[in-house]
This record gives structure tokens, C-alpha cells and sequence, in this order.
């Protein structure tokens, strides 16, 4: 049984931990106990919503009355689940992530998913997937120093290097030293989260939702699987 830490820090992915996915990103709506169990967590223990999504987008999904402490677009924003940014990191690179969108190869059947101040292009719906992953390959080939392509689950990102998932836990651990971190993730941005909470040499429970290999140290099957552990923190 995945263990339970007395003092935990909430790490919790959003996409396909707290919500299922879905083809079409912006229908991604969480578990319908998701809203409140958030709000009963926060009320208990430290969480921390890390996403890859855009703050301002995870808020309206879960309802806007929803705020806890948030990461979104893997590292480059910082705030809260009600949309409200502390920090960004993504202004620098403002030229170039217009630039590259430009020429995104929507004719292979990739199609764009606009965040903001960044941007997702996905192919899960293309007609051949294979050959639109051929082509985002060669489009991510123009990417310039300072940027880092990052290939998920049918979609790939944009980030700026140096910026991670890994790189916002260690730094928001290290801020609770008396927590235990707890990291909850389905996709590949979630095992740089994994490794870097091992690399602490600490305490810490982190945890692969779905199947596929991983770093993480335990496993739960599916968003119902999720919640269900979640739960367990308000016993």
C-alpha cells in the first residue's frame, strides 16, 4: 500500500491524474470530487497543483473558487488555482514561441493549443500520428537556444531551459523542510519531478499514475485510483 505520510506535501499533476484525458484539452475537466477535495486538503495539509497547463486554463476548469498554490507550463508560471500569477518565466522567449507557432506543420494534423504566454501542439487526433510526429520532429529542429522541446503523451511543449517540474519541487520542498513531498503524476514531465525529489535524499512517496516505466516509487492505476488515495489524507 502507498504510504501516507503524516505531514505531506501535495504535489499533484493535473492532466490525467486529477483529470482524465480527454482529446480535446480544453474538455479536460477533473473527477467531479476533485473541486472539494482540493479545497479539504489545503484546509488540512501544503498542496501544490504542478501542471503543464496555463494557470489561468486549470482554473477554469476547476471553477475558479478552487485556490491553492499552483505551477503551471512545467515550471515557467507560479500562483494560485484561481488563475492568479505570481511569476513568470516565459517573457523572454516571447519572439521566438511567436515565431515557432507560426510555422507549426498543422497540414500533417497537428493542431495548436494556445496557453498564453506558451503553447502545446498535439497529434493525438491526426490522421497518420506517426507521420505528424515525423514532421513536429523536424519543426522542433528550428528551435533555439534557450528553448527545450518537450514530447509527451501525443503532444509536445515548449519550455525554457532550466525550467522543469523537477527544478519547482526541489525549490518548493526545500521552502518546507519540515513536509514530506508527495508527487502524484502520469507523463513524462512527471519523472523529472521523480527524479529530483530522490536526488533530495529525503523522505519523499512519488507515485506513476497508468502504466508505462517510470521512476517513481509506486503506482496507481487511474484518476478513480487517485482520488480514492487522496481521500486517504482526510481520514
Amino acid at each position: 500500500m502507498i504510504p501516507v505520510p503524516d505531514r505531506p506535501l501535495l504535489f499533484l499533476d493535473f492532466d490525467g491524474t486529477l483529470s482524465p484525458i480527454v482529446d480535446d484539452p480544453a474538455q479536460a475537466h477533473p473527477h467531479p470530487a476533485v473541486p472539494d477535495l482540493l479545497v479539504a486538503l489545503a484546509e488540512a495539509h501544503e498542496v501544490v497543483v504542478i501542471t503543464g497547463r496555463a494557470l489561468d486554463m486549470v482554473s477554469r476548469l476547476l471553477g475558479g473558487h478552487v485556490r491553492v498554490r499552483a505551477v503551471g507550463l512545467h515550471g515557467a508560471e507560479e500562483g494560485w488555482t484561481d488563475g492568479t500569477i505570481e511569476h513568470r518565466a516565459t517573457e523572454s522567449h516571447a519572439e521566438a514561441l511567436r515565431r515557432l507557432r507560426d510555422a507549426v506543420p498543422t497540414d500533417a494534423g497537428a493542431w495548436v493549443e494556445d496557453k498564453g504566454a506558451a503553447f502545446a501542439v498535439h497529434y493525438r487526433t491526426a490522421p497518420d500520428p506517426d507521420a505528424a510526429r515525423a514532421a513536429l520532429e523536424r519543426w522542433a529542429e528550428a528551435v533555439p537556444d534557450g528553448l527545450v522541446p518537450i514530447w509527451g503523451k501525443a503532444v509536445v511543449e515548449l519550455r525554457a531551459e532550466g525550467v522543469s517540474k523537477g527544478t519547482a519541487v526541489t525549490r518548493i520542498a526545500a521552502s518546507h523542510p519540515d513536509r514530506e513531498p508527495v508527487y502524484i503524476g502520469d507523463d513524462v514531465t512527471d519523472e523529472d519531478a521523480f527524479r529530483a525529489l530522490q536526488a533530495l535524499r529525503t523522505p519523499s512517496v512519488t507515485v506513476k499514475v497508468g502504466e508505462g516505466d517510470t521512476a517513481a516509487g509506486h503506482r496507481l492505476p487511474d484518476v478513480e485510483a487517485v482520488v480514492a488515495y487522496l481521500r486517504r489524507y482526510l481520514d
